[in-house]
């Protein structure tokens, strides 16, 4: 009897680990990489069209019928708004190898309706690939973030002021109207709502920019980093009056001033206006005044 009863308790033990496996598993998962598309891969992937703004409308992101597209007549674009939160899944691409861009051909799920897009910089920003807001609302909703800005956009335009790295709660992840990062994540501040636009994977920006890791971290810590990274608190008080100094790392520089106009010297320079910041390994060694030149825009 003693012996039976042993061997039910192991094979209980065996299922509750087979059980908690299956969970770590799962909130591996959530956690996981997201998949990063090229314009190539679109085929059979869903996305769903952006709210963007007529004046980004204007300047490229057109939609048109097949027939149009291939005959390169662009002087009727179908209305983009009426398009805006409809589902479409990729059935084709074709490469214009002369302008190294694609004429993606897309259908819209609930209608069947036959559209095509030409691409700009090599990717469809237009879109967001659904995928990339089911997992994002997995890995994010009810979770604390700690958004890296100043400032997050409220409601009626209004910015909602907030320390850098400071905790905030999504409560809801929706699409937004940026094209190159076409996800919102609603925040609660202070009893309020306002909005960190962020891009969970690279696919809404063209691969030469691509980095490494996941393309969310650029906009947001998973752990509060004033207890995680181990800086000093002078360090967060530069940060916080967006100053720089010499001896911050790159990460430091990066979150009190963001991304410089350009980089030099094989990324040992990077130039800010009229301040460049030399780097000897990842640290600032010395911080010049250089003259104003006409701006460029800014490396991403």
């Amino acid at each position: 009897m003693k012996y039976f009863s042993l061997r039910i308790l192991c094979v209980l033990s065996l299922l509750l680990g087979i059980q908690t496996a299956g969970l770590a598993s799962a909130e591996d998962a959530s956690q996981a990489v997201p998949a990063n598309l090229t314009t190539e891969q679109f085929p059979g992937h869903s996305f769903t069209f952006l709210n963007l703004p007529a004046d980004q409308q204007s300047v490229g992101y057109k939609i048109f019928t097949p027939a149009q597209a291939e005959q390169g007549d662009q002087s009727s674009p179908i209305n983009f708004s009426e398009h805006f939160a409809k589902e479409a899944t990729v059935s084709k691409v074709i490469p214009d190898p002369a302008t190294k861009e694609y004429l993606v051909y897309l259908t819209v799920n609930d209608t069947g309706e036959e559209l095509a897009e030409h691409t700009r910089h090599g990717q469809l920003s237009s879109l967001v690939l659904i995928s990339d807001l089911i997992n994002a609302k997995e890995q994010f909703m009810g979770k604390t973030i700690y958004p890296k800005t100043r400032n997050l956009s409220g409601s009626d335009d209004v910015t909602t002021p907030i320390l850098i790295g400071s905790a905030v709660t999504v409560v809801d992840v929706v699409a937004s109207s940026q094209a190159q990062k076409p996800i919102s994540l609603v925040v609660s501040v202070n009893g309020k709502n306002a909005i960190l636009p962020i891009a969970y994977s690279w696919t809404n920006i063209s691969a030469e920019n691509w980095s490494s890791t996941p393309a969310w971290q650029e906009d947001l810590f998973l752990q509060n980093p004033r207890t995680t990274l181990g800086w000093s608190s002078a360090t967060w008080e530069n940060i916080e009056k967006a100053s720089v100094i010499e001896n911050m790392t790159k990460d430091q520089v990066l979150l009190s001033w963001g991304k410089p106009n350009r980089a030099e010297n094989n990324g040992t320079a990077w130039i800010y206006g009229s301040k460049k910041l030399n780097f000897s390994g990842n640290v600032v060694s010395s911080i010049e005044a250089i003259p104003e030149t006409t701006p460029i825009e800014t490396i991403k």
